[in-house]
């Protein structure tokens, strides 16, 4: 059997310090691994999906997109020994698995928290009608925007998602068709809507995914923003932070109804059909998923899903980074929002997503945007498959992670 593999990654300054182990991995195997397509997430997802056949061995994949690729990934029960997921946490597991068959190995699990800059407030908000006026009153733009947040993709799904969940809507009931009709969908939109009309993001925010927000803060550019643990190293580097000692961390405000949520899942590395028939590839997954890998990652920032790297990673943090990890822990444990699995999930996220952006640079009324997207929703999920749905707790209330017992 040829030594060699063929891989589809996920990639950007969250993701990439993983990869430059690959080397090492080719070194000492024997094994070649030709990364043959690298891009952010929707880009993978795109072409993913365009693929009559999956030319892949092992992909980059994430929990609420696995179960609409099951098409082409393989199951793992019967080829991951038992000892290689011993240290995972189980319920981590759990949201790597559709069906109760498990389909990758975790990566990370994220959430975001609210950066600000201290040198701008003395205190965090405590609600989003603050931080809407703290924005406001700070706003400078160009040198200096208020508050931005993703402008499409999933990035905006996520904060819209959050920010309706926060004010008592529940985007995905058990019927799967948005309750969102409601004051709470109209104080959520609106609010997106009130951040773009008064100039508090700029007008190309529509452009703008995970990565150009991460680079607006860590220039100095904005003063509040809601990210991801991956990109907390290059906050903390003054090689290329502007704010690199001027900017804390902290849960998400609370909502109208009174409730701090924030949108989160995990990235995994997941076998594909064909890389199930090919040991190398079993053997570069559990590589990228192993102590040492893992370790890379959470000193990048991440959030380790390994009980012994979230150890030495408490063991070897400084005293902000520990009240990072307990924040997070935190936040994990009692105030994530988790989409329910199933098939249909990426046109869901699409519908809502592109709707949402049109609404916020006034295209569309509000009201028209939450009845367009409970009126598409409600057809996609009537005309799909919805056996791999999998409900976690009661329609609105956060799922429970207890990754602060680790």
């Amino acid at each position: 059997m040829n030594k060699e593999l063929r891989v589809a990654f996920v990639s950007g300054p969250a993701y990439d310090a993983l990869y430059h182990s690959l080397e090492l991995f080719t070194r000492t195997t024997g094994i070649k691994v030709d990364v043959a397509f690298g891009g952010d997430h929707p880009s993978l997802n795109y072409h993913l999906a365009s693929l009559n056949d999956v030319p892949y061995d092992l992909v980059s994949t994430h929990t609420k997109y696995a179960p609409s690729q099951l098409e082409f990934l393989a199951p793992l029960d019967d080829v991951v020994p038992n000892e290689a997921v011993a240290d995972f946490i189980p319920l981590l597991l759990e949201l790597a698995s559709v069906g109760g068959r498990l389909y990758g190995l975790p990566r990370n699990i994220d959430v975001r928290l609210l950066h600000y800059r201290t040198d701008l407030l003395s205190e965090p908000p405590a609600t989003w009608d603050e931080l809407f006026n703290a924005a406001r009153s700070l706003n400078k733009p160009p040198s200096l925007f208020g508050f931005v947040f993703p402008g499409r993709e999933s990035g905006l799904f996520g904060t819209f998602y959050e920010l309706a969940e926060m004010a008592g809507a529940c985007l995905f009931p058990k019927t799967l068709v948005p309750e969102i009709e409601n004051n709470a969908g109209c104080w959520a939109l609106g609010l997106l809507h009130r951040f773009y009309a008064e100039g508090i993001v700029p007008t190309e925010f529509t452009d703008w995914h995970y990565e150009k927000v991460h680079e607006c803060f860590r220039s100095g550019q904005a003063a509040m923003v809601c990210d991801w643990p991956g990109y907390y190293s290059f906050y903390r580097d003054p090689a290329i932070s502007a704010v690199h000692d001027r900017f804390a961390l902290t849960p998400y405000p609370t909502g109208p109804a009174g409730r701090s949520l924030s949108y989160g899942g995990g990235h995994t590395f997941a076998l594909t059909k064909r890389g199930f028939r090919n040991p190398y590839a079993l053997e570069l997954l559990l590589f990228l998923t192993d102590f040492d890998q893992q370790l890379l990652e959470a000193r990048h920032g991440c959030v380790p899903v390994r009980r012994t790297v979230m150890q030495a990673m408490k063991a070897e943090a400084d005293q902000s980074d520990r009240e990072r990890l307990a924040m997070l822990d935190n936040v994990i444990e009692k105030h994530i929002l988790v989409p329910p699995k199933f098939g249909e999930y990426p046109e869901v996220e699409s519908i809502l997503w592109r709707t949402v952006q049109r609404a916020i640079i006034g295209k569309i009324t509000v009201d028209d945007a939450l009845t367009t997207i409970r009126k598409k929703i409600e057809q996609i999920v009537s005309n799909g498959d919805r056996n791999f749905a999998q409900f976690n707790g009661k329609s609105g209330v956060p799922v429970r992670l207890p990754v602060s017992r680790m």
